[in-house]
C-alpha cells in the first residue's frame, strides 16, 4: 500500500508586489519596500513573524501551486521562495519593509536579489507567519541571532516589556555589519564578530555558553541551523525547559547563501 505524503494547511495565497524603494541599512544589510493591494490590510499579532518571499525564475515571476504539502511549478520544480521578517506594515497604505543580508561574490537568490531589487521589479508575498508571543509578565530576556536575525531582534527589541532585562548577543561576519538597532531600556548588546576561519555560529554559541543561564528567563536564538540547535543543547543542559526557549534556524551552512 502506497503512504500517502501529509497533507498540510494552505499557507495564504501569494500576492504579487512591486518594490518602490531600496535602502541601504549597512554595507551588508539592505531595506527593501512592498507594496502593493494585496498587502493592504497587513498586519502582525507579534515581533518575529515570518513571510515567504516569492522571487523570479529567469527574470519572469511565475506563481506557483499549492500541492498539499509544499508550493511547487507546474513543471514540478521547487520555486525560488525564501522567508524573510516583515517589517513596518502600513496596512493603509498596502507596504511592507523586508531586509536582506547581502553576500557580495556569494551564489544565493535572496542575497543576489537583495543587491540588485529595484523600483518597479515585482515578486510576490505570502503571509504572515505567527508572531513571538509576548508575555508581559517575563522580566529576563536572553536573545541571540547573527546577521539574519538582525530585523527580527529589532522588533523584539521595540516589542518586549520596558521593565524586562534583554541580554542580547549579536553575530555578524565583519564590523562593517554592526547596525543601529531599537533603543530599549533594559538591554544590553553584545556584537560578536566572527573570527577568521571560524564557522558561522561560533560566536553567539561561544557567547552563550560564557553566560551564566537563568532557567526562569525566557531565550529566543535564530541563525545558522546547527548553530542554533548546539545553542538549543547547551539550554537544556542549563537546564532551560522547551518551552521557555524559541530557537530557529533561519538559514543552513551548505546551501546557498542569502536563504
Amino acid at each position: 500500500m502506497t503512504e500517502r505524503p501529509p497533507i498540510r494547511r494552505a499557507p495564504p495565497d501569494f500576492e504579487v508586489v512591486e518594490v518602490v524603494a531600496v535602502t541601504e541599512r549597512s554595507p551588508r544589510l539592505r531595506a527593501i519596500t512592498l507594496a502593493g493591494p494585496g498587502l493592504e490590510g497587513f498586519r502582525l499579532d507579534g515581533p518575529a513573524a515570518s513571510l515567504r518571499l516569492l522571487l523570479r525564475r529567469d527574470g519572469q515571476l511565475e506563481l506557483p501551486r499549492w500541492t498539499g504539502n509544499e508550493f511547487r511549478f507546474e513543471d514540478g520544480t521547487r520555486p525560488p521562495i525564501r522567508t524573510v521578517t516583515p517589517l513596518r506594515p502600513d496596512p493603509e497604505r498596502g507596504s511592507v519593509d523586508v531586509e536582506v543580508v547581502l553576500h557580495p561574490g556569494a551564489p544565493g537568490p535572496l542575497s543576489d536579489w537583495g543587491q540588485h531589487a529595484a523600483p518597479g521589479e515585482q515578486v510576490a508575498v505570502s503571509g504572515p507567519g505567527r508572531g513571538y508571543p509576548v508575555d508581559a509578565t517575563d522580566r529576563r530576556y536572553l536573545i541571540v541571532g547573527d546577521e539574519s536575525a538582525l530585523p527580527a531582534i529589532g522588533q523584539l527589541l521595540e516589542t518586549l516589556p520596558a521593565a524586562a532585562e534583554l541580554d542580547v548577543v549579536v553575530e555578524v561576519s565583519h564590523p562593517d555589519a554592526v547596525v543601529e538597532l531599537p533603543d530599549h531600556p533594559g538591554a544590553t548588546i553584545d556584537w560578536r564578530v566572527l573570527p577568521a576561519g571560524a564557522r558561522p555560529g561560533d560566536a553567539m554559541v561561544a557567547a552563550v555558553e560564557q553566560r551564566s543561564i537563568d532557567p526562569s528567563g525566557r531565550v529566543w536564538a535564530a541563525g545558522e541551523a546547527a548553530a542554533v540547535q548546539r545553542i538549543r543543547k547547551h539550554l537544556e543542559a542549563a537546564g532551560v525547559s522547551r518551552p521557555r526557549t524559541t530557537v530557529r534556524g533561519y538559514w543552513k551552512l551548505g546551501r546557498a547563501v542569502g536563504g
